[in-house]
């Protein structure tokens, strides 16, 4: 099993954070983790207060850790790690996720008109200066299922048996999303372990 925990430095949580509404969403935030995998980031001075753990095992996902709101979502990439730390990333079909793929990627999601039609092919045909690399990689990533699952401690919008205290959420969209109430605090471990097909089921007692 391969594990690789990264600080997500103050400036950045916002990228992470943000609720996740459709396949942008989670190409943005694997692209964006992508990198915090392979960069290092000057963290003296900084005061941390949230994190991301890799972990590849008979599962490929990323953790992502806040306060008492953790989440979930599938790593579709291959790695290479030494010492801890994640050397090389590569799509499944062999294409090499670098700093260069990664910016071609930022700058098609950020570009206005690929949101307003988020299509990879009409977005080659239609663009005059696309890169072809973060083109390519992007299609890849839309053919996955991102796997999102959130566990929520929401004291706000606490609301009896609708809106338990303690809940996951299972997908992001609205028409597929499904609540999963929970009697006590669960700490990373555990919701690692219910994602994990190597260790013990977890039951519902309902």
């Amino acid at each position: 099993m391969k594990i690789v925990t990264k600080p997500i430095v103050p400036f950045q949580e916002h990228i992470f954070f943000s609720p996740l509404r459709d396949k942008i969403n989670y190409a943005q935030l694997l692209i964006y983790s992508a990198r915090n995998l392979l960069i290092d980031y000057e963290i003296d001075g900084l005061k941390i207060t949230s994190n991301m753990k890799l972990i590849v095992d008979k599962m490929s996902r990323l953790f992502f850790y806040k306060e008492k709101k953790y989440f979930s979502v599938s790593f579709p990439f291959s790695v290479i790690v030494e010492e801890d730390k994640v050397t090389e990333i590569s799509t499944y079909s062999g294409r090499t996720v670098d700093s260069k793929s990664i910016s071609n990627v930022i700058s098609i999601l950020e570009d206005k008109q690929f949101a307003l039609n988020p299509s990879p092919i009409d977005y080659y045909i239609e663009s005059n200066t696309v890169e072809s690399t973060g083109l390519a990689l992007l299609e890849e990533i839309f053919q996955f299922e991102p796997a999102y699952i959130r566990y929520d401690f929401d004291a706000t919008n606490e609301n009896g048996k609708l809106h338990p205290l303690h809940h996951v959420d299972v997908n992001y969209s609205t028409y597929g999303t499904f609540k999963l109430g929970l009697n006590n605090f669960i700490v990373d471990t555990f919701f690692e372990n219910i994602l994990n097909i190597n260790t013990d089921c977890s039951f519902l007692t309902d």
